[in-house]
C-alpha cells in the first residue's frame, strides 16, 4: 500500500495542487494530513485527490466542525480527528498533529505503534526508535522552513520517499 503523508497546508492552494498531482500520478491509496488545512476553502483543492484523506485537527483548524462534513462530502470514508490510529497491511499506525511533545514521546516509547506519524513542528522527519518508525513530512507550505514537502510510505518495503513542491 502506498500512504501520501503530508502536514500544515495553511491555505497555500499552488502546494495544495502540486500535492494532490503528485499523490494521484503515483497511484496512493491513502493520503495522511497531519492538521493544519487552517481555512476551509481548501479542502476544495481535495477534490481531484483519487485516494481517501485520514487526517487530524491542528492547532489551527478553526472549523472543526465543517471541516469533518467537508471532508465526509468529498468521500464518505474519509476521517478527520484529534488523533487517529488504525492498521494498514498488518502495520499499527497512530497519527497525531504533533502539538503537545510530551504526548508524542509517550506514544512512540509505549511501543504499541509500528509507524508514528506527526506534523505541526514543520520540520522533516524520517527515524527509526526502538523499531517505531517516526515520521514528519515537514511543511506542505513552505512558509517557516522555505522548503515545501510531503512524501509517500509504501508500508510493504518501509520506504519512504520525499518530494519537494
Amino acid at each position: 500500500m502506498k500512504i501520501g503523508i503530508m502536514s500544515d497546508t495553511h491555505d497555500y492552494l499552488p502546494n495544495i495542487k502540486k500535492a494532490v498531482d503528485i499523490f494521484n500520478n503515483k497511484n496512493v491509496d491513502m493520503v495522511i494530513h497531519c492538521g493544519d488545512f487552517v481555512s476551509l476553502f481548501v479542502i476544495k483543492e481535495f477534490e481531484r485527490l483519487n485516494a481517501r484523506i485520514v487526517a487530524t485537527y491542528g492547532n489551527n483548524d478553526g472549523e472543526r466542525t465543517k471541516l469533518k462534513e467537508w471532508l465526509k462530502e468529498l468521500n464518505k470514508e474519509n476521517e478527520i480527528d484529534d488523533y487517529l490510529s488504525f492498521e494498514a497491511d498488518s502495520l499499527k499506525f497512530f497519527v497525531l498533529h504533533g502539538t503537545n511533545n510530551e504526548i508524542l514521546e509517550a506514544i512512540i516509547k509505549s511501543k504499541k505503534y509500528d509507524v508514528v506519524i506527526y506534523g505541526h513542528t514543520h520540520n522533516r522527519v524520517f527515524e527509526e526508535i526502538d523499531n517505531v518508525l517516526v515520521i514528519n513530512p515537514g511543511e506542505c507550505c513552505g512558509y517557516l522552513s522555505g522548503i515545501a514537502t510531503i512524501g509517500i510510505l509504501d508500508t510493504t518495503s518501509k520506504k519512504y520517499e520525499e518530494f519537494e513542491l
